[in-house]
């Protein structure tokens, strides 16, 4: 379930910065097409990319082996306020909440879907378009159709027509798709609806700029545009002909001068950024496990023949990352470390006085037994704070022992504890 949250976190930070590359870099350009592919093309980026492993081989550590998240995570919070049982309650909660915001934004992705089918196969009219009898002005496109309420004037439903066959023809719904494909995967970041609105914006424009080529006439075609947004109603996937919140841009890019095509050298500036993001999410440094490897597999080669935990008892290497890492409990999540630790700290009451908060780091070793061995603080916030964390992570119980090349080894580990008066 973790594995799960941290991609999906990873995933919403390469969205909302690419995202907010587009906002500053090319939104206002008229380079229509350009931004589309490359609204697209970050929500693809932002999928594949946290899934990727590259290995980069080098002589010193340049991330750690289980890539950035590992320093972050499991971390534990403790409050002064909260008991033991509630933050127990609260550490076992937090691992369901997204797969369950998950499920929901698919069941109404899917709902929206099945509404929308329906409607196609009860629907009666010529070819893809599908009347509605409703008494609104109401016009859109959705999976390759259009919909348009039989209360338009014949005159105005052949325009409004003619500006969503400009979304069909141009692919626009199987756009719609992915973003609320990627929407549903990201429900909890607020930039995944923004780039959603963005592409819908995007896709407006384009429609827009070919009625006009077209020979519609930019004023009645205004007007056209002003006297439908009001009573316009558009379900899910749908590129609706007019609607409120887009309806001042829309205006505007008609008017706009277009953008030279030395516009477009901009996207030249997102490549540092995505291969930042690309280092930071993808690249893992394969140097330093092979040497541990190495260095184990020499040693065992000259001692002398005995039981893996007499073997073990012989070597003093410490390693980071092995083939079978330490668990608590039998959790390879380690969540049942984080429940431990919430049920068994308590904020330091002269601290909490002093309104001291902040995150200790402490680093330790699982010995061979499985015991938690040499705990000291990397990082420190105050004394007070110091202290408790070392005397928590002290009285861990016992874990099951990590393994390299099937031996019993010591393994480090480190733990960010925040103390936190909120």
């Amino acid at each position: 379930m973790n594995g799960m949250l941290e991609y999906a976190i990873e995933s919403s930070i390469c969205l909302t910065l690419l995202w907010i590359f587009h906002e500053i870099a090319l939104k206002r350009d008229t380079r229509h097409s350009r931004n589309r592919y490359f609204l697209l093309g970050s929500m693809i980026f932002s999928v594949i990319v946290p899934l990727m492993n590259i290995e980069i081989s080098a002589s010193g550590a340049i991330l750690p082996p289980d890539g950035l998240v590992f320093l972050l995570l499991p971390e534990t919070v403790v409050t002064p306020g909260r008991s033991p049982e509630s933050a127990a309650l609260l550490s076992a909660i937090l691992p369901w909440i997204y797969p369950a915001g998950l499920l929901v934004s698919a069941g109404l992705m899917l709902t929206g879907t099945v509404r929308l089918v329906r409607m196609i196969r009860s629907g009666r009219g010529n070819g893809n378009i599908i009347r509605l009898h409703t008494g609104s002005r109401t016009c859109y496109s959705a999976l390759g159709h259009i919909f348009i309420s039989s209360s338009v004037a014949d005159d105005d439903a052949g325009r409004m027509i003619n500006h969503e066959m400009k979304h069909i023809r141009l692919g626009h719904h199987s756009d719609l798709f992915i973003a609320g494909l990627i929407t549903a995967l990201q429900w909890f970041n607020p930039a995944a609806y923004l780039m959603r609105r963005s592409l819908l914006a995007v896709h407006e424009y384009e429609a827009d700029n070919e009625c006009i080529t077209g020979g519609e006439d930019p004023g009645s075609y205004r007007d056209l545009l002003l006297a439908s947004v009001f009573r316009s109603n558009a379900p899910l996937f749908s590129n609706p002909f007019s609607k409120r919140s887009l309806l001042k841009n829309r205006i505007i890019m008609m008017t706009k001068k277009r953008t030279g095509s030395s516009a477009s050298l901009k996207l030249i500036l997102a490549l540092p950024l995505a291969l930042m993001l690309v280092f930071i999410f993808s690249c893992n440094s394969g140097s330093d496990a092979r040497n541990e490897t190495a260095a184990l597999t020499k040693a065992a080669s000259v001692a002398e023949p005995a039981s893996d935990v007499a073997q073990a008892e012989t070597s003093d290497e410490i390693f980071t990352v092995v083939d079978q890492m330490p668990v608590f409990r039998n959790d390879t999540t380690y969540n049942e470390l984080r429940q431990w630790m919430v049920q068994n700290m308590k904020y330091p009451a002269e601290a909490a006085s002093k309104g001291i908060q902040g995150k200790v780091i402490v680093q330790f070793v699982i010995d061979e037994q499985g015991n938690v061995k040499d705990p000291k603080v990397i990082r420190s916030v105050d004394p007070l704070l110091d202290q408790a964390a070392l005397e928590l992570v002290s009285g861990c119980p016992q874990w099951t022992p990590g393994r390299q090349n099937d031996k019993i080894v010591k393994v480090s580990f480190t733990l960010p504890i925040s103390f936190a008066l909120n």
